[in-house]
């Protein structure tokens, strides 16, 4: 059971620390497309940079729900900041469920204080929703290792990382039988970063391509044998809630922004606010946003409870949160006018960073196929 008032004041410290110190620099890293690598000790020092990190490693031992909280409200201030926070627990929930004890205290200290970042490394021009069809290969070099070929496209915080989870297929088994993963350092030979991405938002994500080129890693580095894909993937299921916690922070940041906006914004000889027809939007606004927040928080505490329907819920979650709060976010920007399209309030960006979790960490179609299979399964013919 999470302590309601544990979250509480785990929220209030986080919008503290993210109105004094991430959010008057978040345009900035927009602007140069930098990433805000400055923030990891600030993080780290506030507990929230290893929040899911088991405390014997030095993190906060915190909960998927203690995550969510924490993303919700960095996400309103600064969105490349609070993905630092999904990265770091999506790679502690992997080490931490399939990783062996020499890896978790290798790379999860570091982890929790802000030493560094790790970079899942899956997607290829090829292989991108379709996550079983990736191409590149580990071959076996020697007793005790394994040579690595292959390009990842679109690899958020490849440009930064420390560390990579990388998938590759092991000789030419098809299909998800002969996928693994490695964990590969940046300063591994025969890695090295291709073409950097300059996306529509999240443009403080330092992705990028990563590119193997017979890269030698040591059989220690696997994280399992071949034929666990679905056990790897489960790492995900932490990452499908705190996408769309990113969602509801940006979303409750354009539901605050247009309310008052409302309230104070005259026209026609009165506040915005007396409008009916503008009344409806903020209220569908409102409607959607909690939405949002009972779908994520329902499935985050099911995941932390170990509940076998807390995948389907995560996936309804993201599915939804994805849609809606773009919606949330085209509608703030609406109804703020032609302030809302310039650059002198942060709705433009919002809307840019937003519209990137519709894709990211599984497309909501895909969601929505693995919404459909599970009930399915839950109501067999």
């Amino acid at each position: 059971m999470v302590d309601a008032e544990e979250i509480a004041q785990l929220r209030d410290s986080t919008r503290r620390l993210t109105n004094e110190r991430f959010r008057a620099k978040a345009a900035h890293w927009d602007r140069t497309c930098e990433a805000p690598v400055e923030n990891l000790k600030l993080l780290a020092e506030a507990g929230l940079a290893g929040i899911t990190v088991p405390e014997v490693f030095g993190g906060s031992g915190g909960s998927v729900v203690h995550a969510v909280a924490a993303v919700e409200e960095v996400a309103r201030g600064c969105t490349a900041t609070a993905a630092f926070l999904l990265a770091n627990c999506a790679a502690c929930e992997v080490l931490t469920s399939i990783g062996s004890p020499e890896m978790q205290q290798r790379y999860l200290p570091g982890i929790a204080a802000g030493d560094y970042v790790m970079a899942w490394a899956m997607s290829e021009a090829g292989a991108g929703s379709a996550a079983t069809e990736l191409h590149t290969k580990a071959e076996r070099d020697g007793k005790d290792g394994w040579l690595l070929t292959g390009t990842k496209q679109f690899i958020t915080r490849a440009g930064i990382a420390r560390h990579f989870i990388v998938f590759a297929r092991v000789g030419d088994v098809p299909g998800a039988k002969g996928i693994t993963a490695f964990v590969v350092s940046a300063d591994n030979p025969g890695l090295s970063l291709g073409a950097r991405d300059i996306h529509m938002g999240l443009r403080g994500g330092a992705s990028a391509e990563v590119v193997l080129e017979r890269c030698r890693v040591a059989d220690a580095d696997m994280l399992m044998e071949p034929g666990s894909f679905g056990r790897l993937m489960a790492g995900l299921n932490q990452a499908r809630v705190l996408n769309p916690a990113m969602c509801l922070g940006l979303s409750e940041e354009a539901l605050d922004l247009t309310t008052k906006h409302l309230q104070t914004r005259r026209q026609f000889g009165k506040a915005l606010a007396e409008f009916q027809g503008l009344q409806w939007m903020l209220a569908e606004m409102a409607i959607k946003t909690d939405a949002m927040r009972l779908l994520i928080y329902r499935a985050a505490r099911g995941l932390a409870a170990s509940d076998g329907d807390a995948p389907h819920h995560a996936a309804i979650a993201k599915a939804y949160s994805g849609e809606a709060a773009f919606e949330v976010l085209d509608a703030a920007m609406q109804l703020h006018g032609g302030y809302g399209y310039s650059s002198e309030l942060p709705l433009e960006r919002m809307l840019r960073d937003v519209r990137a979790f519709k894709i990211g960490g599984g497309a909501t179609q895909i969601m929505k196929n693995r919404i459909a299979d599970g009930m399915f399964k839950r109501n067999p013919a």
